[in-house]
């Protein structure tokens, strides 16, 4: 079994007590690491080691940090590092080995994205009220950013906070789920090789009630972006807003899918197939729910269970190639089954799926459709989380918007038809802060993501992603 440490201040390091946590398969349940048990001492020397380094990294031009962050994105390219980290991930969460280093390639991509805006830090010059005046608006770092990142994407997420924070000149504390702490110190010891200057990225895992709370109580940070739950979302909003700081919150979701009476319905199959079976459901801007018109219901669901059929299941460490593997835990796995029996009792139909699957372990859930449902059950109301889609007819455009637009989540959301007016009405009507016309969820690196309603606050890439991790300054020029 591999030990894994800390990394704090350039180095690699156990808790200050000594204590581990155990990281587990779960297809198996069998532990395969372990890794600190961070404490409150071992957060306040991450945070102490931020500060320090940030007076230095702050004064560096932005095309020097940029060179930092493009070195690294050059060692996630190569393939020992993708094979490396992706075990790690494929071990821990349960994500196809293949899916999983695709994952560490699509970080190193990001990287070399967000390595192009270090020339691209642009203030503006205002015009006075005085002849003898000049007003600048300078853009400048914000200082400690603390990254708290979700178990699903535990790389790819980690990297579309940390790469842009650093090239806006901060200094980072990267927390992991403890559910994808290796992956996490894995990724450290590429920052180590990249050779970052002590104290720049550090990493600490653990408790959330030990390592989370230390972080987000603190008032030695400056920001606090998190991806995950809308729970969790509103407790660290709480935290910071003891100390005034900065937060960016992309939180849960319940993306639905309108599908209208012209559209092409092989694509829109396939499309909310993929966007609610990618990672075993377990995306929160995977599609939760499926409006469609009544014309063609039966024809849709028939293409549905036929692609819900159709996807392969498996150990996605033992066969890196199946196109779904396990979930992340088997409570979650059985936290999805009893959504399901909740939805059937209540006069849902199981088209497809809705039981453990036999040779498998718990942890397994297959895909799953529901017929027969209504706008008023949990399953079509709250976020599932997992590989089950709930379907849900409409008669006119006008209703499928009210159903669409019935939830507290705005995160994604999904149009199929080739209509223009309808298009033209979905995408301005729809409350949400991102819609998929006839394609299944998936951003790109230069788009903005970002959740309206409880789904979030602030977002992620491009331009406006970016200058998240900047802030204004004022200057009045008198001469």
């Amino acid at each position: 079994m591999n030990s894994y440490q800390a990394f704090i201040n350039g180095t690699f390091t156990d808790s200050s007590n000594g204590q581990t946590m155990e990281a587990r398969t779960p297809s198996t349940d069998e532990v395969f690491a372990e890794f600190p048990a961070c404490t409150e001492e071992d957060v306040a020397k991450a945070i102490q080691a931020a500060n320090d380094a940030y007076r230095e990294w702050k004064k560096l031009p932005s095309i020097e940090r940029s060179g930092y962050v493009r070195k690294l994105a050059d060692l996630l390219k190569e393939e020992s590092a993708q094979q490396k980290i992706g075990e790690a991930i494929s071990k821990e969460m349960g994500k196809p080995l293949s899916a999983a280093k695709g994952e560490v390639g699509g970080a190193a991509e990001l990287a070399e994205y967000h390595s192009q805006w270090a020339r691209r830090i642009e203030g503006s010059v205002v015009d006075a009220d005085s002849s003898n005046e000049r007003i600048l608006i300078y853009k400048e770092s914000l200082g400690v950013v603390v990254c708290i990142v979700p178990w699903n994407f535990p790389i790819y997420v980690l990297m579309r906070k940390l790469a842009p924070a650093l090239i806006a000149g901060n200094t980072v504390i990267a927390k992991p789920s403890y559910k994808s702490a290796i992956s996490a110190l894995e990724f450290a010891k590429i920052v180590e090789k990249a050779g970052f200057p002590p104290g720049v990225i550090n990493v600490v895992t653990g408790v959330d009630e030990v390592v989370g709370d230390s972080l987000t109580g603190s008032d030695q940070i400056n920001m606090i972006t998190f991806t995950g739950s809308t729970k969790v979302g509103k407790k660290i909003a709480e935290r910071a807003s003891q100390n005034m700081v900065r937060t960016s919150l992309e939180l849960g979701g319940k993306a639905p899918a309108i599908v209208m009476e012209d559209a092409d319905l092989d694509a829109a199959a396939k499309g909310i197939a993929g966007g609610r079976l990618a990672n075993s459901g377990q995306v929160c801007s995977n599609t939760e729910r499926v409006y469609v018109h009544e014309s063609v219901k039966d024809a849709l669901i028939e293409k549905l269970k036929s692609e819900f059929e159709s996807c392969s299941i498996g150990d996605g460490y033992e066969n890196p190639d199946v196109q779904m593997g396990c979930m992340v835990h088997r409570n979650e796995a059985k936290r999805v089954h009893q959504l399901v029996e909740e939805a059937k009792a209540q006069g849902a139909e199981v088209i497809t799926g809705g039981h453990f699957l036999e040779g498998f372990s718990e942890a397994f859930y297959p895909p799953t459709l529901l017929d027969n449902c209504s706008q008023n059950m949990t399953i079509v109301k709250e976020e599932v989380f997992g590989p089950v889609l709930p379907i849900v007819t409409f008669s006119t455009i006008e209703e499928a918007i009210d159903y669409a637009n019935d939830s507290i989540y705005g995160l994604t959301s999904n149009v199929y038809t080739n209509n223009f007016q309808y298009v033209m009405k979905l995408t301005t009507e729809i409350e949400a802060g991102e819609v998929y016309v006839n394609r299944q969820q998936g951003e790109a690196f230069q788009g903005y993501h970002a959740g309206w309603k409880q789904s979030g606050i602030g977002g992620d890439d491009g331009k406006y992603g970016f200058e998240e991790f900047l802030q204004k300054k004022t200057v009045y020029l008198d001469f």
